[in-house]
C-alpha cells in the first residue's frame, strides 16, 4: 500500500513535468493523471517482461482494488457538496438540453447494444453488457469506469474484463474528444455556427498557456484554525458520508435478505438462482451508490440543526478531484493487457459506433434541438461530455466562448439534474446490465431503447418548432 501510494506520487510528479515540457499536451488538455496512468502502465509492462517481477504483478493488483473506494469517495462529495438548486425562468431551455442529453446518452446505449447483438456477439460471444461500454467509457468517464467495473464483474454481468476495457474505452474517449472537438471547433468558425469570431477565439486559446492562474485558497472558508483544521472539518463531512453509505448498503442488504428468506423460504419460489434472487441482486449495488446517498443526508442533517454552513463546496470539491486524479492514475496504469486484447476488436467496433453517433447528434441533432443562439456552443459541451468528461465539454467551448457570453454553460448547469442522477454513470446505467439484461432478451431491449430515442428525437425538434 505505502510503495503503490509513494509511485503514484512520483508518477503524477512526472506527469507534470512532461505535461509542461512538451507543449502539444498542454494544447490538447491531457491532463496529468492520464499521462501518469500511461506512464504508470508503461513502466510496469517493461519491467514484467524485462524481469519478470512479482513485485510489479503484486503492485498493480493493489492499484486495481484503489477504484472502488476512490470512486464511493468521489460520489460522497457530490451531494455534500453541492446545495439544492433553486427555481429558474429558463426551465424549458433546460429542458430541451436534458432532452438532448437523453438523446446522445441513451443513443450510446442503444447503438452500443445493437453493435454487440449484430456484430460483437457472433464472433466473440461476449456478454450483452459488453454494448455498455460506449456508454460507461464514453458519456461516463473514468470515474464511470471505474464504478461499473464493480458492476460488469457481478454475477448478474459476469464482464470480469469490464473494468478494463470500460478505463480503456473511458482513455481513448478523452483523447479522442478533445482531437476530434478542435476539429468541429474549426468547422464550426468557417461554417459561421458560432457566436464569437474565430480571431477572438483563437487569441484566447494562444494566450491561455500563459495567462497567470489566479490563487485560492481552500478549506478556511468556514471555521477558524484555531478550533480545527478548516480542510480536517471537511474530510471528517465527507468520512460521515461514506460512513453512512456503509451502513446503508448494509441495511438494504440485510433487509432484502430478510425479506426474501421470510416470503421465498419453503414456497415453490424457493429455487430462484442466486444470480436473480432479490438479495443478490440487491447485494450487486456497489457501496458508491450508498455513499451518494450518504453525502447528502450529511448535508441535509447539517442543514437541519443550521449548521449547512460549515460544509465548504469548493474544498469538498477539491479532495473529490484529488481522489478522481488518483483513481484515474491507478486504473489506468494497472490495465490487465491480456485481457484487453482478447477483447481489443469488439473494441473497435464500438468505438466506431460511437464516432459516428457523437458526431451525427453534434452536426445534425443539436442545430433542430438546442436553442438557436447558441446551439454550437451548447452542442460542444454535449459533445465533451459524451467522448470523455464535463470538463472536456467546457474545454471545448471556452474556445468558442471565451468569456462563456453565450448562455450556453448556464443551460448545461440548470439541465444537469434532469440527467446526471440517471444516465452516463447514473441509476439506469448501473440498473440495466444487472436488472434488465440478465432477463430480457437482447433485441427486446434494443427495440424499447429505439422505440424511446425516436420519441425524444420527435418530441424534442416539435418542442424547438414553437
Amino acid at each position: 500500500m505505502t510503495f503503490a501510494f509513494i509511485l503514484t506520487a512520483i508518477l503524477l510528479a512526472i506527469a507534470v513535468g512532461i505535461r509542461r515540457l512538451i507543449p502539444l499536451l498542454g494544447v490538447l488538455f491531457i491532463p496529468a493523471s492520464v499521462i501518469a496512468g500511461i506512464v504508470g502502465f508503461a513502466a510496469i509492462q517493461i519491467a514484467t517482461f524485462a524481469f519478470e517481477s512479482d513485485q510489479m504483478i503484486e503492485l498493480s493488483s493493489e492499484w486495481k482494488s484503489w477504484p472502488g473506494m476512490l470512486i464511493a469517495v468521489v460520489f460522497a462529495g457530490m451531494l455534500l457538496g453541492r446545495p439544492s438548486s433553486s427555481a429558474s425562468d429558463s426551465i424549458i431551455r433546460a429542458g430541451r438540453q436534458g432532452l438532448m442529453v437523453w438523446i446522445i446518452v441513451l443513443g450510446q446505449t442503444a447503438i452500443g447494444l445493437l453493435a454487440t447483438w449484430l456484430i460483437i456477439q457472433p464472433m466473440f460471444g461476449v456478454p450483452s453488457a459488453f454494448g455498455m461500454l460506449i456508454e460507461t467509457g464514453f458519456a461516463g468517464g473514468h470515474g464511470t469506469a471505474a464504478a461499473m467495473g464493480e458492476v460488469f464483474a457481478s454475477e448478474q454481468v459476469e464482464l470480469d474484463a469490464g473494468l478494463d476495457l470500460g478505463v480503456l474505452m473511458a482513455t481513448v474517449g478523452l483523447v479522442y474528444g478533445i482531437v476530434s472537438g478542435v476539429f468541429w471547433v474549426n468547422v464550426g468558425i468557417r461554417r459561421g455556427w458560432t457566436r464569437k469570431e474565430a480571431s477572438g477565439s483563437t487569441a484566447s486559446s494562444k494566450t491561455q498557456s500563459t495567462e497567470p492562474i489566479e490563487k485560492s485558497s481552500i478549506g478556511t472558508a468556514v471555521v477558524k484554525p484555531d478550533l480545527i483544521d478548516p480542510l480536517l472539518l471537511q474530510v471528517i463531512w465527507l468520512t460521515l458520508a461514506m460512513a453512512v453509505g456503509w451502513c446503508l448498503q448494509w441495511s438494504v442488504g440485510s433487509l432484502a435478505g430478510l425479506i426474501e428468506h421470510f416470503f421465498l423460504s419453503g414456497s415453490p419460489d424457493s429455487n430462484l438462482t442466486d444470480r436473480t434472487s432479490a438479495s443478490a441482486i440487491v447485494g450487486s449495488f456497489p457501496l458508491f451508490i450508498y455513499t451518494l446517498f450518504g453525502g447528502w443526508a450529511v448535508r441535509l442533517g447539517l442543514t437541519k440543526i443550521g449548521s449547512g454552513n460549515l460544509i465548504d463546496s469548493m474544498t469538498v470539491n477539491r479532495i473529490t478531484s484529488s481522489a478522481m486524479d488518483v483513481l484515474i492514475v491507478a486504473a489506468i496504469a494497472s490495465l490487465n493487457v491480456t485481457v484487453v486484447s482478447g477483447q481489443l476488436s469488439g473494441l473497435v467496433v464500438l468505438v466506431l459506433a460511437a464516432i459516428l453517433w457523437t458526431a451525427f447528434c453534434l452536426a445534425w441533432l443539436s442545430p433542430r434541438i438546442l436553442p438557436t443562439e447558441h446551439w454550437f456552443e451548447l452542442g460542444l459541451i454535449n459533445y465533451g461530455m459524451s467522448t470523455g468528461t464535463t470538463a472536456t465539454g467546457f474545454v471545448l467551448l471556452k474556445l468558442v466562448d471565451p468569456e462563456l457570453q453565450s448562455g450556453a454553460a448556464e443551460d448545461y448547469a440548470l439541465a444537469a439534474p434532469l440527467s446526471s442522477p440517471f444516465i452516463g454513470g447514473g441509476m439506469i446505467t448501473i440498473g440495466l446490465p444487472i436488472l434488465i439484461l440478465p432477463l430480457v432478451p437482447l433485441p427486446a431491449v434494443i427495440a424499447v431503447l429505439v422505440a424511446i430515442i425516436i420519441g425524444l428525437i420527435v418530441t424534442g425538434i416539435k418542442v424547438a418548432r414553437r
